[in-house]
């Protein structure tokens, strides 16, 4: 009995030691994460930005300068490369670090410490970046801090700090050197791939490894386009583009070719795809119970850059000159194409050109509207040192119920019920030459019209040799559409 009673109390003994030893372990086992380091910041971001004043300059930092931020970008996609950004309230800046996986060690939401002594501050084709001036063949360049001197100048500290993206207008993306939101993340509204981007995948997938610029614009006609430039060693490379309208979170960057060049590009670069939320309808998409009785963006055509241009030529539409010759070209700009014409270099004492489209059925639909936009380009005669005299061509829709779609629309017996008063058209610019964007119509009302029905775009123009009587502006049209329900 005695040597059970011994037992028993060895076992509850060595209980109560498991007991007290794995609730001790619990503490042990789970020491606490990295935290922020007792070291004051005695400057911002936008102080030390300061420093650097002249395009084209390194600036060695010989002071005691510590910033400190929070980590908004890394490489751990692949689409950064030997870089970190980090930002506080104040700005943003882009550190080069020379070495691999800079995730692991500072992901993103890491507030840092740089010690700026002995590191270099020069703005990387007009991009504001600290690291190590270097001369290669005989060239100053920006280089990476190396891994073996990293922690002389970079430390970590807490993790999971908030990274919200600062939500901004295109207007706030300056190009100066100064500008508050360059290396930032930042966040844009209301945005989508033009339509010739979205059959394709974020960057190259060939083995030539191409980095490559996508463009997202507000669509809806818009002209104004951003860069959304992708390294094809992205892990994301790869997958294709969304085709919905949202917003997209990005680091904004610039980019000049030379320090004198007077070209300076806007860049947004993403962290991975989850930065791209296009997960509504695109601008302008149509109700699900909408009939398509007509849509015509010109995409399909012909069109350079430089002359020679080539005529507007769509299967069931005509093409007409019935005073001069001149024609509707199919012109591109910012990868969008539309329809075009000018008086502008005819001699020509008056200019009249139909661009009518194919037959339209009405009889299967109801609550017809047609729409379109229009862009009027040199308004005036000259912009050049002073701006010139107004000299405003004609541009009218017209719709006609007894044309066949054959033989000139001006022949005698042949109606046309001019529309136009009904539209908006673009007033041009006196300011400059083209229209910052389209001018949308507005939804015309077709609703009475049965059988088939031809719309017909009319230009009246002339350039009149040693007269004041021109009427030369530009017309674009384009996002012809017939809807119903």
């Amino acid at each position: 009995m005695k040597k059970i009673t011994k037992l028993m109390s060895v076992i509850i003994f060595l209980s109560a030691v498991a007991v007290f030893n794995n609730g001790c372990k619990k503490s042990f086992d789970q020491p606490p994460g990295p935290v922020d380091l007792n070291i004051v910041p005695n400057s911002t971001i936008d102080a030390l930005k300061s420093y650097h004043t002249v395009a084209g300059n390194y600036d060695l930092i010989n002071e005691d300068i510590i910033i400190s931020g929070i980590v908004t970008a890394n490489d751990k996609s692949g689409n950064l490369y030997k870089q970190l950004f980090i930002q506080d309230e104040t700005g943003a800046i882009q550190l080069l670090v020379d070495g691999f996986s800079l995730n692991n060690s500072f992901p993103v939401g890491r507030r840092v410490y740089v010690k700026c002594k002995g590191l270099t501050l020069s703005d990387a084709n007009s991009n504001m970046v600290l690291g190590i001036k270097a001369t290669v063949d005989g060239i100053s360049s920006m280089e990476g801090i190396s891994t073996a001197t990293l922690d002389k100048y970079l430390l970590g500290g807490s993790l999971n700090n908030p990274v919200e993206p600062l939500t901004v207008t295109p207007a706030d993306l300056g190009t100066n050197m100064s500008n508050r939101y360059i290396n930032a993340l930042v966040k844009l509204e209301g945005y989508e791939f033009v339509p010739a981007d979205t059959s394709k995948t974020y960057s190259d997938t060939s083995a030539f490894k191409s980095t490559q610029n996508r463009l997202i614009s507000t669509g809806c006609g818009s002209n104004a386009t951003t860069i959304v430039r992708n390294s094809a060693y992205s892990k994301f490379a790869g997958v294709k583009l969304p085709k919905g309208n949202g917003s997209i979170t990005a680091i904004y960057t610039v980019f000049k070719s030379s320090p004198t060049s007077a070209t300076t590009t806007k860049q947004l670069v993403i962290r991975d795809t989850s930065d791209v939320q296009f997960k509504s309808a695109r601008c302008g998409a149509l109700p699900a119970d909408t009939k398509v009785l007509l849509d015509e963006n010109f995409e399909t055509q012909t069109a350079n850059t430089t002359a020679p241009y080539s005529s507007i030529s769509i299967t069931g539409w005509n093409n007409l000159a019935e005073l001069g010759t001149r024609k509707f070209d199919a012109r591109i700009f910012s990868n969008n194409k539309y329809a075009y014409l000018s008086a502008f270099g005819s001699n020509a004492p008056a200019i009249t050109t139909w661009l009518v489209t194919k037959g339209i059925s009405m009889d299967a639909s109801t609550n017809e509207t047609l729409s379109f936009d229009t862009k009027q380009d040199f308004y005036l005669s000259s912009y050049t040192p002073t701006p010139g005299t107004p000299v405003p061509s004609t541009l009218k829709v017209l719709v006609s119920t007894n044309y066949t779609g054959t033989g000139n629309p001006w022949e005698a017996g042949v109606t046309w019920t001019d529309l136009s008063s009904s539209a908006t058209f673009s007033p041009g610019s006196t300011t400059s030459a083209f229209p910052s964007a389209f001018t949308s119509s507005g939804s015309i009302d077709l609703s009475s019209y049965t059988g088939t029905i031809y719309i017909a775009f009319r230009y009246e123009g002339a350039d009149p040799t040693g007269t004041t009587n021109d009427k030369t502006s530009a017309w674009e049209i384009d996002n012809v559409k017939v809807l119903g329900k």
